[in-house]
């Protein structure tokens, strides 16, 4: 289902033509604040006080609104949320600009954090907001860069290795280039003019390239086509323009076939592309030549729609891929169930409303259990650092599990949670109040955006005051200790 991100951002180039030119960029130091409290530690880096009992309905208590980078833990979870985005009309100091009515980040499917951890990038709308986007320090959370002058910024993602963890992989508006551009040094580090119009950006706005940042799958209106982006022996690296045959899609055999969006596998195998009422369809990506292909899929593996021949899959709703490694590193999708069956078995698999679908051959998993368990809403994956976990927001249905909550799921099938906070949203009818959970890469930081207008008791944001809070699931350190932003990394890439 589409995210109306394309009528969201028609305004940014009008707020970067007349912010951008001005924006005087802070230092570029990061100071890491010192936490002075011992604790233990899980191995993992998160703290220990986590609640993961899979099976307990919390209910929600009334909790006002936060203030603006105030820590505050509230009940049941006690877990650390800070509000990211300050009072509308006030300055955004040190860059020169206003505070929004709507400032936070973009998608639950498109990373803010940057790579190594120390910068988030949000967007900064509404009444009286600019510059947008806005750059934050991964630390301390304040304003520290406005966009770059000349940066045709539109359909942008970090770029996911720490090799070039200030560049970011943008389409422009024309869907004519793509790009990697340093936010930093404000510079253009690579370019490809793309055969074939991109139909809004990197997958209709919520594709993302491979976890390593090699490849990138782009969208026409009918076309989709691979680029490398950084070739690897035995062929020629950039700039060598490696862009593999473009494939019509068009006529996919569902009543539909407009893309809906696409992406590229997380392991960089296979394209994803989701036709409308979020069905999605995979594709093997020769290695040599790049060329797409529709990917059989066994004749007992399960769907709702399509076939298995043409590469179908389960119907699955605000779905993003991942690596699985309690799978061999399986390429995998996870989403919410849009086959409607909650409940229902189909292959020995009891539907829950997280459902896990396998690339390869199209084998479902469960990874919720759907008794009195509230409707799963968004999920991201971009803990790609974190692997093996899915984060979800649920929707409010007081007195069921899950109601209002962001929780990470594990993709062992094992139905095991961890549970973070109430997200306190009014969203009915409002795109951008909806909470699109986004964790950092690796995993203990998540972000999701909030008007506070739902059980706050007389301390109850406006609805149409959206802000970005910060969910900080850290360990605490011993005393004198600093935490590295994202050092917990298994590995650079």
């Amino acid at each position: 289902m589409k995210r109306l991100l394309r009528s969201g951002l028609i305004l940014l180039p009008a707020l970067l033509a007349t912010e951008v030119g001005s924006q005087a960029r802070p230092p570029r130091t990061v100071s890491a604040p010192v936490v002075t409290a011992p604790a233990p530690s899980t191995p993992d880096g998160f703290s220990p006080g986590l609640k993961t009992d899979p099976t307990t309905v919390l209910t929600e208590p009334d909790t006002p609104k936060p203030a603006y980078l105030v820590r505050v833990s509230p009940a049941p979870f006690g877990v650390p949320i800070m509000r990211i985005a300050n009072d509308t009309g006030l300055p955004t100091t040190p860059v020169r600009g206003t505070w929004g009515t709507d400032a936070r980040h973009v998608y639950s499917k498109q990373q803010p954090w940057n790579a190594d951890e120390t910068l988030i990038s949000i967007e900064n709308r509404g009444a009286s907001g600019s510059p947008s986007p806005l750059i934050l320090d991964g630390v301390t959370y304040r304003p520290k860069y406005a966009p770059c002058p000349g940066y045709k910024l539109w359909d942008y993602r970090w770029h996911p290795s720490r090799a070039h963890a200030h560049e970011q992989i943008n389409v422009d508006q024309s869907g004519a280039e793509l790009m990697w551009y340093d936010v930093e040094a404000c510079r253009k580090t690579r370019s490809w003019p793309l055969p074939i119009a991109a139909d809004y950006g990197i997958g209709s706005g919520e594709g993302n390239p491979s976890n390593d940042g090699r490849f990138v799958m782009i969208a026409g209106t009918r076309q989709i086509y691979v680029v490398d982006m950084d070739p690897k022996p035995p062929f020629a690296p950039y700039p060598n323009q490696r862009i593999g045959p473009a494939l019509d899609v068009s006529n996919c055999g569902l009543p539909s076939c407009k893309m809906d969006w696409g992406s590229m596998s997380a392991s960089g195998k296979y394209g994803v592309v989701a036709f409308p009422e979020d069905n999605p369809r995979v594709f093997d990506v020769d290695p040599v030549t790049l060329a797409l292909s529709p990917h059989a899929m066994p004749a007992s593996s399960f769907r709702c729609h399509g076939t298995p021949a043409a590469g179908y899959l389960y119907s699955l709703g605000h779905a993003d891929v991942a690596v699985n490694p309690f799978d061999d590193n399986q390429d995998v999708i996870v989403g919410q169930d849009e086959c409607h069956l909650i409940g229902q078995a189909r292959g020995g698999t009891v539907i829950s409303h997280v459902m896990m679908a396998r690339l390869r051959d199209g084998r479902i998993t469960a990874l919720t259990d759907p008794s009195n368990e509230a409707y799963a809403h968004h999920i991201s994956m971009r803990s790609i650092d974190r692997p093996g976990w899915a984060y979800v927001d649920y929707f409010q249905e007081d007195g069921k599990r899950f109601s209002d909550e962001v929780v990470a799921v594990k993709l062992d099938g094992s139905k095991a949670v961890q549970r973070f906070a109430h997200k306190h949203s009014v969203f009915d009818q409002c795109y951008r109040c909806e909470s699109h959970p986004a964790p950092s890469p690796d995993g203990r930081r998540i972000l999701f955006a909030s008007n506070w207008a739902e059980h706050c008791g007389s301390g109850c944001g406006s609805t149409a005051d959206i802000k970005d809070y910060l969910i900080d699931a850290r360990a605490p350190l011993p005393h004198g200790a600093r935490d590295v932003p994202g050092g917990r990394r298994r590995g650079s890439r």
